[in-house]
């Protein structure tokens, strides 16, 4: 992976809020390469930001969000939440919950999971609380994802497919093309039918 490949990465996930401001202040000082890429006065402007401030990462979205070809990342960031809901790798209750933030944000074709997450799901403990639970109320709460777990995982692999065959397709953050036939839409035109099915 290249040097602008890995600066865009780090310049995403501050945006996305997956590191804090900290995190991507310690990076910043390391990361020399950002001018031989982006040029001195860009980097400089980021060197000049007070990380201090209250409100810096509003100062900060505004110089690099022309930096991050949001389309690759989000549209990996989804397809790699499908996938590990079909994988069963990692908390399918924190995924959901990025699914329905994703929803929420315009995403609309993650209708029929974050419409899931909101009818339950989002009352559950994570795993990461596991400790934090005695261990039979703690599976008892769970328990209920044993049995909408097969559905789930039926639509992100419906959903996947159409990544696959290039008929979703993320285009900024928050937006998307949607070339599928009206049937195969039924998340945003018919998701009360997909609960009954």
């Amino acid at each position: 992976m290249n040097s602008k490949t890995n600066i865009q990465k780090q310049f995403y996930k501050i945006y996305k809020g997956q590191i804090s401001i900290s995190e991507f202040e310690d990076w910043l000082y390391k990361a020399q390469e950002i001018e031989s890429v982006y040029g001195n006065d860009f980097y400089f402007n980021l060197l000049d930001l007070d990380y201090r401030k209250k409100h810096i990462k509003n100062e900060l979205e505004k110089l690099i969000e022309m930096k991050i070809p949001f389309d690759e990342f989000e549209q990996t960031r989804i397809i790699s939440l499908l996938e590990n809901i079909i994988n069963e790798e990692g908390d399918i209750v924190e995924i959901l919950e990025q699914l329905y933030d994703g929803y929420c944000s315009g995403y609309y074709f993650l209708g029929y999971l974050g419409v899931s997450y909101v009818t339950g799901i989002d009352a559950l403990p994570k795993l990461q609380q596991k400790d934090e639970w005695d261990k039979n109320e703690f599976d008892s709460k769970r328990e209920i994802l044993n049995s909408i777990k097969p559905k789930i995982i039926n639509e992100a692999m419906r959903l996947l497919s159409f990544f696959q065959k290039g008929l979703i397709k993320i285009t900024v953050v928050n937006d998307y093309i949607d070339y599928r036939k009206e049937e195969e839409r039924i998340e945003i035109n018919n998701i009360e039918r997909m609960f009954q099915e």
